[in-house]
């Protein structure tokens, strides 16, 4: 039979005690709450970010809120017990119900879904209710959920101009759009730089025009796509971490033979870095995250038939595991007269791939849904080696 003496009972009361003691503010406030007239409360809803008038769908693109319970006569109410649902729109809520603390104040997070989640409903209404528990008091606070945004990334020897078909056609259907015009001469790494300062500053217009927007979908034009893939590969992009997907179209991902002609017109850094074998392609990128396709980053690949400038097998992304999508554009001018004059260069298919409709209406589907992640090299390296045994078919 277990007993107490009164040394045991001395340690259990001052332990009862301090248990009391520690949680003297919480108790007080809840039995406060507990008798007082919610009749006389007051409950409002604040962004902490910034003023908010637009999220992009991403789940990066958190939405934090404060909540404050105050009376009447503005005096704050510790204690109060807060319900917080999403009446109207998509996405989740941390916590969902939880109590004021000594300030009257309470925190929480929005969180947007993934953008092929809000399908075609564009811009998506999103209205959030913070509700007094037990009473008819509440607050809301609301905001559009929009497409993440989409930043065009030309080629060789051209500017954002290249992209206006496109540019319109992405807006007709709800999208805010944005093209980066940088030197196409100075070559990939130089053009990275300037990616990385462009993405940087728009988010920041983005925040001061009321629009949250941590990512952007590059959709990536022959170098382009060099260009997102060597900044969305670099150590620069541990920290920003601001690209939600690419889109390529006739990415030369190993290089084009065609640049090696193209050296008899051009003298400049770029031209040697769409060499096949040249350092970018040999050593620079297999040194990069992933050999130079990030594994966070969802990735469509199209390319156009009979490209004049970027073969199937250069535009290919297999070894990551994601598909080519090959779409005809045009006619095959791929012929010795055209190779040897130079004008082969004009390349009518590889860009004609940025003027065809359904191209576009295939980029927007892509825009629409969830995309392959690239095939992260190192957990492919670091699976269990298995053998796998042939199998014979046998007629019976």
């Amino acid at each position: 039979m277990f007993k107490l003496n009164k040394s045991k009972i001395i340690l259990i009361l001052l332990f009862l005690f301090l248990i009391i003691i520690t949680n003297f503010n919480f108790l007080y406030n809840h039995f406060v709450y507990l008798i007082y007239d919610k009749s006389s409360l007051r409950i409002h809803s604040h962004f902490l970010n910034c003023q908010i008038n637009a999220v992009a769908s991403d789940p990066s693109n958190k939405v934090y809120i404060k909540s404050v319970v105050k009376n009447s006569n503005g005096k704050i109410m510790p204690g109060a017990k807060i319900e917080i649902t999403i009446e109207e729109g998509l996405g989740e809520i941390l916590p969902a119900s939880k109590t004021t603390d000594e300030y009257g104040e309470l925190l929480f997070v929005y969180t947007p879904p993934e953008s092929h989640k809000i399908g075609e409903k564009k811009p998506l209404d999103v209205v959030i209710k913070s509700k007094i528990k037990g009473t008819d008091i509440y607050s809301t606070i609301s905001f559009k959920l929009i497409p993440v945004p989409v930043v065009f990334v030309h080629g060789y020897q051209e500017s954002s101009i290249i992209f206006d078909n496109m540019n319109e056609f992405l807006v007709s259907k709800g999208y805010n759009t944005l093209s980066i015009d940088f030197d196409s001469t100075k070559g990939v790494v130089f053009a990275s730089n300037e990616l990385k300062d462009f993405l940087k500053y728009k988010k920041l217009e983005f925040l001061k025009s009321g629009i949250l927007a941590n990512k952007f979908t590059l959709i990536s034009h022959s170098l382009g796509g060099l260009v997102s893939r060597y900044y969305t590969s670099s150590e620069d992009y541990i920290e920003n971490e601001n690209v939600y997907k690419m889109i390529f179209l006739s990415v030369p991902h190993r290089g084009s033979h065609i640049a090696s002609i193209g050296k008899n017109y051009f003298d400049d850094q770029s031209i040697k870095d769409l060499v096949p074998d040249n350092k970018l392609f040999s050593t620079t990128f297999y040194n990069m995250i992933n050999e130079g396709l990030n594994p966070s980053i969802q990735i469509g690949n199209i390319y156009s038939q009979y490209d004049e400038v970027v073969t199937l097998e250069s535009a290919s992304l297999d070894e990551w595991n994601i598909k080519t999508e090959i779409f005809s554009v045009g006619e095959n001018k791929f012929t010795m007269d055209n190779l040897l004059d130079g004008s082969i260069l004009e390349a009518p298919n590889h860009k004609g791939i940025l003027s065809n409709k359904k191209v576009f209406e295939r980029i927007h589907q892509m825009l629409n849904e969830k995309l392959d992640y690239p095939v992260d090299k190192k957990k492919e390296l670091l699976r269990p080696f298995s053998i796998k045994m042939p199998i014979n078919n046998v007629e019976n």
